[in-house]
């Protein structure tokens, strides 16, 4: 019997292309094999089951036994020759079939992607800076007072609105002195003073009672996304339906415990929100590093990646910006935004496997003490910590846990030697919030 044929020719660093030959002899093993299938569960009319003529199956089924054997042959003989080559697919290989004939050797060709050669990871860095963050009393009042409106009542009142009371309002847009009554939005709650709506729209209703009626003369903001509609007057023509005051909670003992300290007590309420806070700014700083560091490390070492991998974590991103449209079709994305997906999966994929490859090349792997350490610290916030850290210890979720540890070596590694500059900030600052 004669041997398959396979030459590789390398594309570029992460694909090859393999042609193969698979003997006649084989191909027609493949197809006799078949058609022995097809006459034993054949229940053909005048003949018992499996006793029809070899020639008239092939008269019958020729076709489709000789689509299925090629199928066949193609799969195995492709996978024999990537593991005699010695190669390792990240994705689904793509087949292209040259020579189908009968009787004639089977040829065909298969891209196959593969990770690049990393020879040798480059980095230096002339300084990094490193936010020096302060939890400030301020910040614990201001997580206090927004834990104090998750438990707000709202209790409708018969007076003219004021600030931080809530109005619920029907209203429609005039623009271009076309009225838009037709889609007028119904029942719409606007918390005065929260800056959520056109500028001036709030301030308008600022005395109104249930009952009024009014017409707000406004204008959308220069830098409004609709561009067409940008600086130009509107009128909204708003009724008034109910106005409503907060019932703020009051920070005494019954609030705290309702939040989960036993104690009640609001200095320890205001302790387990400043380690909260402290471990929030303690991520972020080392987020920020990273994202020094990690940046010269992706233009100090540009990368080819397989598109399998980059197209399954553009997907993936995706799924966590937009949950909802899981396992659905991706056509409500502009062009744009599937180009966004690809670019950050892209640095994404790059990064991983230069983190990968710095590692090997020093010698760097997961440090076991401080992957149960990270597992303690995630559990610790749970109410039953050992439930969950019997949990994030299975097979799976372990490899995560393990890659975000050697992230932060490899990390610390990359920092070694490199002068460290400090910049004072704020917590608020850190997070993007207004005290």
């Amino acid at each position: 019997m004669q041997a398959m044929q396979v030459s590789v020719e390398k594309i570029n660093n992460v694909e090859r292309r393999l042609t193969i030959v698979v003997p006649v002899d084989q191909v027609e093993e493949a197809y006799t094999k078949q058609i022995d299938q097809f006459a034993q569960k054949a229940d053909l009319k005048g003949f018992r089951r499996g006793k029809a003529p070899i020639a008239y199956i092939k008269q019958r089924f020729g076709d489709d036994a000789r689509k299925e054997a090629l199928s066949e042959v193609i799969q195995r003989s492709l996978y024999k020759a990537i593991a005699e080559q010695k190669l390792t697919p990240v994705g689904t290989p793509r087949v292209e079939p040259k020579q189908l004939a009968a009787d004639k050797p089977l040829e065909f060709v298969a891209i196959v992607e593969v990770l690049p050669d990393i020879e040798n990871v480059q980095f230096s860095m002339n300084s990094i800076e490193k936010l020096d963050v302060i939890v400030a009393e301020n910040d614990v009042d201001y997580v206090l007072q927004q834990l104090r409106k998750q438990y707000i009542k709202w209790k409708v009142v018969d007076r003219p609105a004021k600030e931080k009371d809530r109005v619920v309002v029907d209203y429609y847009a005039i623009f271009d002195g076309k009225s838009d009554e037709e889609n007028k939005i119904q029942n719409f709650p606007v918390e005065l003073g929260a800056k959520t709506m056109l500028p001036g729209f709030e301030e308008g209703l600022m005395g109104t009672q249930a009952g009024d009626e009014k017409t707000l003369n406004l204008k959308f903001p220069d830098d409004f996304k609709i561009t067409e509609r940008a600086g130009k007057p509107v009128d909204f023509s708003v009724q008034i339906k109910q106005v409503f005051e907060a019932e703020v909670p009051e920070l005494n003992d019954a609030f705290v415990q309702r939040l989960g300290v036993k104690s009640g007590q609001l200095d320890d309420l205001k302790q387990q929100i400043k380690q909260s806070l402290e471990q929030e700014r303690d991520r972020l700083v080392t987020e920020k590093l990273k994202e020094q560091v990690f940046r010269l490390l992706l233009e100090q070492n540009p990368l080819e990646v397989p598109k399998s991998l980059v197209d399954r974590e553009a997907g993936q991103i995706h799924n966590e910006m937009y949950p909802q449209h899981q396992h659905h079709d991706h056509h409500s994305h502009s062009p744009e935004e599937m180009a966004a997906f690809s670019d950050i999966a892209k640095k994404r994929v790059s990064l991983s496997l230069l983190i990968s490859a710095f590692a090997k090349q020093t010698a760097l792997s997961a440090d076991p003490k401080q992957v149960q350490q990270r597992i303690a610290e995630i559990a610790a916030v749970y109410e039953n910590p050992q439930e969950v850290i019997g949990w994030l210890s299975s097979e799976e979720r372990l490899k995560g846990i393990e890659a975000q540890v050697l992230e932060d070596q490899v990390m610390d590694k990359l920092m070694e030697g490199v002068p460290v500059t400090t910049k004072a900030m704020n917590y608020a600052e850190l997070k993007g919030i207004r005290i």
